[in-house]
């Protein structure tokens, strides 16, 4: 009897241990990319650290994971990730692997500004393709005060970019189904074409995508977007540190603010350049920065003969300042024609290859292109 009160006592501690143990246990987090894993670190400052996929100078372009990635993923309960356009390593790691996570898609984020991929490396039309979910053009601003904040009225964020809580029902304002209804990445209502309808894409030939720039991150616009997103997430999975998670969001919107003023006002007279790969429209066109043409669409496919001859005229008629490399990728035909033309390079760093991983990593990368641009 005494033996048996004694297993009771025992069996009774550990379970009360077991249960306060899973109650504090610390949130699992894991960004793809360095842009997004600054975003949510920012955001759980104070609570843990969040871990990050493609680190260093490695590019989510081909990027092949390893055990250790595979172990995160299954750890995990929540992951970010931009879409399969830009990681599309993780498109079957996510079903396969990391089955008990809850899997956040940014690109499917509500009221993010979308562009559409430009089809050629010479961007002969300045037109304005902005979208917002894929329809509304960049012209049409009228939603947005002079420091491009969303109205109240509009997509569900007040003025400071905070998200309406009551805005999540199966559809947009436009229509466009939520992410678990493009499995198929077939066409939707508005005609969006199919995923496997790419290959008659001369540009894209070997990489297939949809109909949306994922670049995203680099409007800082979408950034306050983005972490809206990931902050109702965060809260949903981990209540008890909810006021930590709001508190850090009320800052990281403001320093977003801070940052996009700062931009602005050191970008106002921008020269004409040419990119390596046609990354930065986001940036261009939150900040009017006149970038002419890429060498390439898609990072898979080098210039051929043709778009070199391109380039080379743009350069001689259009009063071209300078070009821009990438850390992720071999600069040689860069300084080649940089070379030959007589021409100043530059450097863009759309990932953060060079930067340390943290919360100030996105500000610090928003800051550098601007310097890269201004420099120019």
């Amino acid at each position: 009897m005494k033996n048996l009160k004694k297993t009771t006592l025992i069996f009774t501690i550990l379970s009360f241990l077991t249960i306060f143990t899973s109650a504090n246990a610390e949130i699992k987090v894991v960004a793809s990319i360095k842009p997004i894993h600054s975003l949510v670190s920012y955001l759980m400052n104070g609570v843990s650290k969040p871990s990050l996929i493609v680190d260093g100078y490695a590019s989510p372009h081909g990027f092949a994971l390893k055990p250790s990635h595979a172990k995160m993923l299954q750890e995990a309960d929540i992951i970010f990730w931009v879409g399969e356009d830009l990681e599309n390593f993780l498109e079957k790691p996510l079903t396969s692997i990391a089955k008990k996570a809850e899997k956040i898609e940014l690109m499917e984020a509500h009221g993010l500004n979308k562009l559409k991929f430009r089809e050629r490396n010479i961007f002969d039309d300045h037109d304005d393709h902005g979208h917002e979910d894929g329809h509304k053009k960049k012209d049409d601003h009228d939603d947005h005060d002079d420091d491009g904040h969303k109205k109240k009225d509009d997509h569900g964020h007040d003025e400071d970019g905070h998200k309406k809580k009551d805005d999540h029902d199966d559809h947009d304002d436009h229509g466009h189904k939520k992410k678990d209804d493009h499995d198929d990445h077939g066409h939707d209502e508005d005609g969006h074409k199919k995923k496997d309808d790419h290959d008659d894409h001369d540009d894209h030939e070997g990489h297939h995508h949809g109909e949306f720039d994922p670049h995203i991150w680099l409007d800082p616009i979408n950034a306050k977007i983005i972490l809206n997103e990931m902050v109702e997430h965060l809260i949903e999975n981990d209540a008890k540190n909810a006021s930590t998670y709001k508190s850090n969001l009320d800052k990281a919107l403001k320093d977003i603010d801070k940052l996009t003023m700062e931009v602005m006002t050191d970008l106002n007279q921008s020269t004409s350049s040419i990119v390596f790969h046609d990354a930065y429209q986001y940036f261009e066109k939150r900040f009017n920065v006149n970038v002419l043409g890429a060498f390439t669409v898609n990072t898979d496919v080098m210039p051929g003969a043709e778009q070199l001859a391109e380039i080379r005229e743009i350069i001689e008629h259009d009063k071209v300042s300078c070009i821009f490399s990438e850390p992720q990728f071999n600069p040689d035909i860069i300084n080649a024609v940089a070379k030959d033309m007589d021409i100043k390079t530059g450097v863009l760093d759309p990932l953060g290859a060079t930067l340390n991983p943290g919360k100030d990593l996105y500000f610090d990368l928003i800051k550098n292109m601007s310097k890269s641009f201004k420099g120019c």
